[in-house]
């Protein structure tokens, strides 16, 4: 079997869900899962359901950079090693200011099986999140900002 394709980028310009898809797209693969993370309307501390939402008017990424884009690229190619039958993987984040409803971060996982699939794709978006050195500043709709994680 071929060895994974792997494509991982931090971006400042607009992520494509087509992109990532026709990248991990493989004739071998009978599974293609690709989640998009997108900038909603509002924030909830902590991701508490009972706590009270603020409204939010955009968000601002920043990142550690070059620590970043080699966080990012070695995650790709762990889950490659740990998932070996998997065909492709794409990981893209984007940076700056983005709008209500901009994507944030795209990944993308192709292979064989389904379970496989959602496995590496689940993996891949909850290790980027916890480890790649990218920060988020909510900007409220009422003014004013906040840095999640720094209370």
């Amino acid at each position: 079997m071929t060895p994974a394709r792997f494509h991982s980028a931090i971006v400042a310009s607009p992520l494509s869900v087509a992109d990532a898809h026709a990248f991990v797209a493989d004739p071998a693969s009978g599974a293609t899962v690709v989640f998009t993370g997108q900038v909603r309307d509002h924030a909830v501390p902590d991701e508490t359901p009972d706590a009270d939402a603020r409204d939010v008017a955009g968000l601002e990424y920043e990142v550690y950079e070059g620590v970043a884009q080699d966080t990012l690229a070695a995650l790709v190619a762990e889950v490659a090693e740990r998932w070996p039958t998997v065909r492709a993987i794409w990981a893209e984040h984007r940076i700056g200011s983005l709008a209500i409803s901009d994507l944030a971060v795209v990944v993308g996982v192709s292979s064989p099986h389904r379970d496989t699939a959602f496995e590496a794709g689940r993996y891949l978006i909850d290790t980027l999140k916890a480890t790649v050195p990218i920060w988020k500043k909510e900007h409220w709709a009422e003014g004013g900002h906040h840095w999640p994680g720094t209370d």
